[in-house]
This record gives structure tokens, sequence and C-alpha cells, in this order.
């Protein structure tokens, strides 16, 4: 290598993070995950900020070692070394606790969460289970018997994507660096800085619309990975006095410890608010001597001890375990939260399970990659990894597809039942037919866990997002809309107006009407923004006025009070009586459907039947619901009407409101989820909603 090329490198590596050991990040990082374990264990659904810490320490351990080597190697990294280690440490360990896990959540989990659960299991081996979380609709929950198995590996799949593409950002930079001769830490350093500007803004900015997504995307993630990055970037550059450090370093330790108290991270982080605990994060590593030394009375003494070696050393398994046991234990023991004692069980099963783990895994498996001086790395346990993580992924895609195909094919067989052997709510008419004995019960088994509204496969309703063009209102059209209808009927606004389609199209093909949804999911007829910052359903609400008053609707349906589950509380969504107001003002019959009675238990109603419980155990309880209609006392207009469908719900809701409501009525499933009715036996419902208001609008019923 000439002078002039020796005189290059050493620029472009200039101020380069130092290669050393640092036993305070082991502690910090095993305090870290133990704070996410005991929070998940104890803390009652709250976040720790043990996760944004875990995502700050591999920015800050990757953005340093590949900058390194590619700045000293002209801009190159073994990238075959680089993923064997990835294999090795990462990817192993977790591909064991996902196939065991998924074996186990065969036989402990309910037939009717199978799917979902090998889907997420792919997802999780694949590192992209926070898409699949997001995509599913699955927020970030406590733990409880509906809880995603692996919903843990969200943070491992932002953490593996990271890792995944970071090394070809550095190889980029550091080429871009000996181009023009500058040292790679300025371009490197400037990417971090303008990514955890953009990424923490973007944060915000999700996070006002869709808290939920905006936990677990990794876009809003990228911020606290670039956090870590620009730490050890600087760590070594920056030099405090021993009183300054031994102040700031408790201070951190306060600050990470702190978090999950002080904090409400589900519905703060990855916002601003996170800078909590990486800031903490970083006094603790600025705590640190720079020659290494633990001093007396520091916090670097603290976390070198035996203690938090130990933590450290089997955090990584510990937090594979500890989500999964958690779940089964609330699934065996048919709870939705987790005592003292029982928490205090999965610790010391978690515990024990990462240790085996470690020793039987990990370690042994580190020895992969351990060779000679010259020797060529052995690349035969990768390719068997990536065998078997095909195989899997191939065999559970094709499970998958072969029940997703079940279940659309169910759905295209219609939802008209054989009444004679399945009559559902015609039962509950006082001269109605009685309910032969069957071996089930319909929609039963997957079939019911997979049930999906018509409106909602057609891609026409507007969701639950808070952000710009969400407030338009989008119409799911009649599939069958007859040639010359001789009434157009509109359900609004939400899934509860929406789980009536095949009752209104059911009556529609017998009437000739014309059914048209008009929804925005969680969105009621409401006068105020339903929380603060989100106005976008009251502008909804007001764009659907316009819709009437430039339409000629012949009744709108909608739902009155809001009914939740046991123990019951029903009322009106704050503004609705003006929204009903405003509908008459345009002319439009309005019909408000009293909330329904919800299912109640700690699991859903699928789940629940197919665990083999009784069908009484997994409907609901009466609650306020045998009580008068409360929509019935208030002054509605001349053309508004409301009518009570709880009796054809619950048989026996007058009895009080102990009474427990049967999840199956007439051999039909009454609830597909803890909300939502069948679209089968709201077929059956026809008959029973057409005796409910022929009286009240006759001129429907004209031929």
């Amino acid at each position: 290598m000439s002078l002039q090329q020796t005189s290059q490198a050493s620029r472009v590596a200039r101020h380069t993070p130092q290669r050393k050991y640092r036993p305070d990040l082991h502690g910090i990082r095993g305090l870290a995950i133990l704070g996410v374990v005991l929070f998940h264990l104890f803390g009652n659904g709250r976040v720790s900020g043990g996760i944004d810490i875990f995502l700050t320490v591999s920015g800050f351990l990757f953005t340093a070692m590949l900058l390194r080597e590619a700045a000293e190697n002209h801009g190159r990294i073994n990238f075959l070394a680089y993923f064997g280690r990835l294999f090795r440490r990462i990817f192993a360990p977790a591909a064991i606790v996902v196939v065991i896990t998924t074996i186990a959540g065969v036989f402990i989990l309910p037939y009717t969460q199978h799917t979902q659960m090998l889907c997420e299991a792919v997802a999780s081996l694949l590192y992209y289970e926070n898409l699949e979380l997001i995509n599913s609709q699955l927020s970030y929950d406590a733990a409880g018997p509906e809880t995603s198995l692996f919903q843990h590996f969200w943070s491992l799949s932002v953490q593996g994507q990271f890792y995944l593409v970071i090394p070809f950002i550095i190889v980029g930079l550091v080429w871009l660096a000996r181009k023009r001769n500058q040292p790679a830490v300025f371009w490197v350093g400037t990417v971090l800085v303008a990514t955890l500007a953009i990424s923490m803004l973007w944060a915000v900015v999700y996070g006002a619309q869709l808290q939920d997504e905006a936990y677990l995307a990794t876009s809003t993630r990228l911020w606290q990975l670039a956090f870590g990055g620009l730490l050890a970037i600087v760590i070594d550059h920056l030099r405090l006095v021993q009183g300054v450090r031994l102040v700031l370093g408790w201070a951190g330790l306060f600050m990470v410890v702190s978090t999950g108290f002080l904090f409400d991270g589900g519905q703060q982080f990855p916002g601003p608010l996170a800078l909590w605990p990486l800031l903490g994060l970083a006094f603790v590593l600025l705590a640190a001597s720079q020659d290494g030394t633990a001093e007396r009375g520091s916090v670097t003494k603290l976390l070198n001890n035996k203690i938090f070696n130990w933590i450290g050393d089997y955090s990584y398994a510990l937090y594979l375990w500890h989500w999964p046991l958690l779940i089964f234990y609330l699934a065996l023991r048919d709870r939705d939260a987790v005592g003292i004692r029982g928490g205090l069980v999965i610790l010391v099963a978690a515990i024990v399970l990462a240790m085996l783990l470690n020793h039987l895994v990990e370690r042994p498996i580190q020895s992969w990659g351990r060779r000679a001086p010259g020797e060529r790395a052995n690349t035969i346990p990768v390719a068997v990894g990536l065998v078997v993580m095909l195989v899997f992924s191939n065999v559970v895609a094709n499970y998958t597809m072969s029940k997703q195909q079940e279940a659309a094919q169910a759905q295209e067989a219609g939802y008209t039942l054989d009444t004679d052997t399945y009559p559902g709510a015609l039962t509950t008419l006082e001269d109605g037919p009685q309910a032969p004995e069957v071996d089930t019960f319909e929609p039963h088994g997957e079939e019911l866990a997979a049930v999906e509204q018509d409106y909602i496969t057609q891609d026409c309703r507007q969701d639950g997002r808070n952000e710009p063009g969400s407030y338009e209102v989008t119409l799911c059209e009649d599939p069958e809309v007859p040639e010359n209808p001789s009434a157009t009927i509109v359900l609004a606004p939400d899934s509860h107006a929406g789980h009536w389609e095949q009752t209104f199209r059911t009556l529609g093909r017998e009437y000739n009407w014309e059914v048209i949804l008009a929804i925005k999911s969680g969105c009621n007829f409401t006068g105020v923004p339903d929380q603060p910052g989100n106005d976008y359903c009251h502008q909804w609400n007001d764009n659907f006025m316009d819709y009437l008053g430039s339409e000629d609707i012949d009744l709108v349906v909608a739902p009155g009070t809001q009914m939740y589950s046991r123990p019951a509380e029903e009322g009106f969504a704050e503004g609705a009586q003006d929204r009903w107001d405003q509908i008459a003002a345009t002319d439009t019959p309005l019909l408000l459907i009293r909330g329904l009675i919800r299912p109640g238990g700690t699991a859903g109603t699928a789940d629940c039947l197919a665990s083999g419980n009784p069908p009484e155990e997994c409907g609901g309880m009466v609650g306020d619901a045998h009580g008068p209609n409360p929509i019935e006392t208030e002054d509605l207009a001349e053309t508004t009407h409301t009518i009570d469908m709880n009796p054809y719900i619950c048989p026996g809701v007058e009895q009080g409101p102990d009474t427990a409501c049967s999840a199956v009525v007439g051999n039909v499933a009454v609830w597909y989820d803890n909300s939502h009715i069948t679209p089968q036996y709201a077929t059956t419902l026809a008959p029973v909603m057409e005796h409910e208001i022929r009286n009240l609008y006759p001129e429907l019923f004209t031929s």
C-alpha cells in the first residue's frame, strides 16, 4: 500500500469508536431486559422502557462495530462472518424458542387461534412480526388469554431489520468518505442525526394518529437506534471529571429504573418522552472512567458486579422465554391477569429455561464461529439453519393458506342456513320453532374464528385512523342492488351498524331494497371529538350529514346506545342526540337500535366455544339491558324510532341483570368476537327485524 493510500485509510478511520468491552453496557442491558420481564409479569400492562434501551444498545454496538471494521478495512465488511455471528447469537436461540412455543401452542391454545399463531411464528422467524401485528390490528397490550403468543418478537423484528440493513449503509457511507477523503464518522454521524430527527418527528405524527401502530413500527423506532449510534461515535471523545460522572451515573440509573413508574410508555413512546430512559442510558455510560476501571461508589461499579453480569448473560434467553410462558399460564389457568404467586412461578420457570437455552444452545453454538487463523468459516450451520427456517415457513404457509381457503369457501357459500336444523333467532319468537339436537352449531370452529362481515372484505369502509382523508364518507355499495329499488337503506356509522348487514340485505332481497353501508370503525354519531387531537370522527359526522342532505335515503339504521361488557354500562355518545336531530332535519327517517349485550369472560367467543366450554359460559350477562330502552325517554323527532333487539340476542333478558346469555341460540353462534353478532345469526334475525319495524316504517314493505 502506498503512503498516500495509507494516509487516506488513516483519515477515513479517524475518530472511529474504540474497540473495548464495556461491562457497564452488559449490565445495563441485562437490567433493561429484566425490567421488561418484571413489568410484563407484575406491571399491569405498563411499559418499563427496557425495550427502548434494548434498541438503543443495539444501535450503539452495531454502529460502532461495523463502522470500525469498514473504516479500517478499506470500506469492506466480512458479510459471511457478520451474518454468521447473527445466526449463532441471535437467530438460532430465537428459532428454537419459536419452534418449541409453536408446538406447545398447538396443544395448549384453542385451535381457533392456531392459524394466527402459525402466521406469527413465521413472521417471528423472518423478523417481520411487528409488521404482522400491525397488519392484523393486534396492538401492544398487557398479557391476556387472547394476546399474541409472539408479541414480544416485535422488538426483535425491529432489531433484525436494522441488523440486515445497517452493514450496507455503513459500507456505502464509508465508500463516500473514501471518495472524499474525509473521516467516515462525519458521514455516518450526519445520516444518524438526520435519521434521528426525521424518525422522532414521524413518531410524534404517527403516534397522534394511531398510537398502537406507531409503538410497533420500525420507522418510529429508527431514531432510538440512531441515538445509540450517535452515542457510540461521541462517547469516547467526552471527558468529564469524576464528580460529574458520579452524579450523572446515579441520575442515569434512576431514569432507567423509574421509566415504567413515571410514564405510560404504551401511549407515549416512542415519542420524545422516550428520551428519558435513553438519556439515562447515556448518563450511565458516560459515568465510566476512560481507563475502564470501576471507581468506588460509582454506578459502573454496581453494574460490573457478578449479579448484573449474570443477568446480562441470560437476558436474551430470559426475554425469549418469559412471554410465551406467561400466555400459556393465563390460557391454562383461564385468567386475564397473573397474580404475584403466578408471576413468581413464571419468572422462575423462565430463568430455568433461559439457563438451559444458554448452556445447551447459545454457548456451544459460539464454538462454530471459532477457527484457527487462515481457516475458512464454517458455513454448514448457517446453511442448515436457513433450510430449517425455509421448510418450517413453507409448511406453516401451506397450512394457513388451506385454512384461509376453507374460510373463504365457507363465506362464498353464503349465510343462509337450513332453518329447520338451524333456526337461530326464530326460536326466540313466542310461536317460533324448537331447535333440534345437532352434533354442532353453525358456524363453528375455525370458521367462526375467521368470520368477517361482507363489507369488511370489500375494502370500502373507513378504519379508525385519525389522519387526513379518514373523514371522507366512503360507501359500501349493495352487491345485489335491484334495477329499480323500492327503497334505499343506509347502515351507519360504525361496525355495530355493520353487523346488521346480512339482516337488512336479506330483507332487501325480499322487498327490493338497496342496502348501503357507510362505516367508519370506532366512530359513533357524536357531536364532539372522541379524544383530544382527534376530530376526524367529528368531521366524518359532518360529511355524513352533507351526504344525507344530497341523497334520497329512505332509512338510516344506526346503533342508539353503547352497551359494554360486564359489568354492563349503557349510555349515549356525547352529542349523539344532536346528530339524530340533524339526520331528522334532512327529512331522513332514522332507526336507532339499542346497543346489544356483549359477551364477557377472558377469552373470545370462538376460543371459549372451541375450548369445550358450555355456550352459557361463553356468552354475556344481561346487565342493564333488562331494563327499559333508555332511548325511549329521549325527545325524538317524528321520523325517528327505536327498537330493542336484545330479547332476540339473549332470550330471558327480562329476568334480571344476572341472567346468562348463551353464545349459541337455535343452533347458531350469536357472536363471533366480544362485540359483534355473526352474519349467520344476523340472517336468522331478518324475520324478527321485519316484525319489529313493519309498523314503524310501513312504506318500506309496499310492493
